[in-house]
């Protein structure tokens, strides 16, 4: 029987192949397991609307895209996912998991020019109060990440003709480092908690191990920290 607990938003976010969807599945067993209802979604994505909107931006965009533009999208598929997922979510107690969020944008679009405290103040309109109660950056330095990308590229290629390459995926090395960058400076200033998680070298069940260790340290196990009615 799932508890009847306060529901909470824990996003994990890091640089292209960092193995962070991978996390999220393996922390929804672990949390089912413990008795607790979760939601699993990503971002952008998660509504009908968001998935096109993330099909937009990450393959069917002719032309360059400017970054504001771009940041708009991002905001606008959140914007859905908050009121049609997250909150409904955390109103019926549940643990919402969710594949990047706004700390994504900090990172991707601050990389590509635009100010993070900018990227902030757009958030605050589309999404209002709902903040991650917890963000897990799984740092990754970038060319661990790019072959791992390389690898997963040339496996989608074999298995299907119509492959296509993901626009964030393909740009250069030196934006991906300015990305990872703004990941590790997101404590500094991000308006919700946020845990950088060193993972190079590691392997997926030594990351989950180091995720999980981290969660029952902040208590997110404890059915005396978190038993409550939703809402």
């Amino acid at each position: 029987m799932s508890r009847r607990v306060k529901g909470r938003f824990l996003v994990l976010d890091g640089t292209d192949g960092c193995g962070k969807t991978t996390q999220i599945h393996l922390l929804q067993n672990v949390f089912e397991n413990r008795g607790f209802s979760t939601v699993e979604t990503r971002d952008p994505g998660g509504t009908e609307i968001g998935e096109q909107i993330r099909r937009l931006l990450k393959y069917d965009a002719k032309g360059k895209m400017d970054v504001r533009t771009e940041l708009m999208l991002f905001m606008a598929s959140r914007a859905q996912l908050a009121v049609e997922v997250i909150r409904p979510a955390l109103e019926e107690g549940k643990i919402v998991l969710c594949d990047r969020f706004v700390s994504s944008s900090c990172a991707y679009q601050g990389a590509g020019g635009y100010p993070p405290k900018k990227i902030l103040s757009l958030a605050r309109y589309a999404i209002g109060k709902t903040w991650p109660d917890l963000t897990i950056i799984l740092d990754l330095p970038v060319e661990e990440g790019q072959q791992r990308i390389g690898r997963r590229k040339n496996q989608i290629s074999f298995l299907a003709s119509d492959a296509m390459a993901d626009r964030f995926d393909s740009r250069t090395l030196e934006y991906h480092q300015k990305v990872r960058n703004g990941f590790l400076a997101l404590p500094d200033y991000y308006p919700a908690p946020v845990v950088v998680l060193e993972t190079a070298g590691l392997s997926a069940e030594q990351v989950h191990q180091r995720i999980t260790a981290l969660l029952e340290e902040r208590k997110w196990f404890d059915a005396d920290a978190n038993d409550s009615q939703p809402g």
